[in-house]
């Protein structure tokens, strides 16, 4: 029973049986602003070094470049962002949702 559940794409949303979606907006919005007070986020930056293959012409020769041209491991850096904070202020929201009377539903329905 394991390969049908390969071919299945869900969603998780909250609900609560006496509660529209305006009650639902309201209370996950005083949530969320209740978490980001107690974990602002805290955005680190990072710098991230990776050696890609680049094109580069060069003089024709037998010795170092028979072809006109070789591939030379060249670095490049990407900035990275993230937040610290992120999973505890999630997790604080999904608590708050919680106490409030709010569960999780997934819903599952056929690849297509």
């Amino acid at each position: 029973m394991i390969i049908p559940a390969l071919f299945l794409t869900g969603c998780v949303q909250w609900e609560r049986s006496d509660a529209s979606n305006k009650i639902w907006q309201a209370e996950h919005a005083k949530c969320k602003e209740r978490a980001y007070q107690q974990f602002p986020p805290d955005v680190v930056r990072d710098v991230e070094v990776d050696y890609n293959d680049q094109y580069v012409p060069c003089k024709k020769n037998k010795k170092t470049c028979p072809d006109g041209h070789r591939y030379e491991a060249r670095p490049t850096l990407r900035t990275l962002h993230s937040d610290n904070n992120k999973d505890a202020r999630n997790a604080a929201i999904k608590s708050c949702m919680y106490d409030k009377g709010w569960y999780e539903k997934v819903y599952y329905w056929p690849r297509g």
